[in-house]
């Protein structure tokens, strides 16, 4: 096991407090979500509606879908390990506290 369950535990119920949270995407992110047909931008905030852990592998993942008849979009919250074809991360939004 890599993540500490604790910290883990955590992070999401601090986070759970604060949804929705407002996010940039990355350019990766972007890319992955053009190319599912959604209409994003690195410059156009996404809101993380739930949060979830998907383990050592997932980590956080973030329920940004558009809307509620989309197709729903998780993404991971951090950069996926090297081995991962598809950069899925998220900036955080400037007005949060770090």
């Amino acid at each position: 096991m890599i993540d500490n369950p604790a910290t883990v535990a955590r992070l999401i119920e601090q986070m759970r407090g604060h949804l929705p949270i407002p996010a940039f995407p990355s350019k990766g992110t972007v890319r992955t979500l053009r190319r599912g047909g959604l209409k994003v931008s690195v410059d156009r905030v996404l809101a993380i509606k739930h949060v979830f852990y998907a383990g050592d592998d997932g980590g956080i993942m973030c329920d940004v879908t558009p809307g509620r008849d989309a197709k729903q979009v998780i993404i991971a919250l951090a950069d996926p390990p090297a081995n991962c074809s598809a950069s899925c991360t998220l900036r955080s939004h400037p007005g949060l506290p770090t």
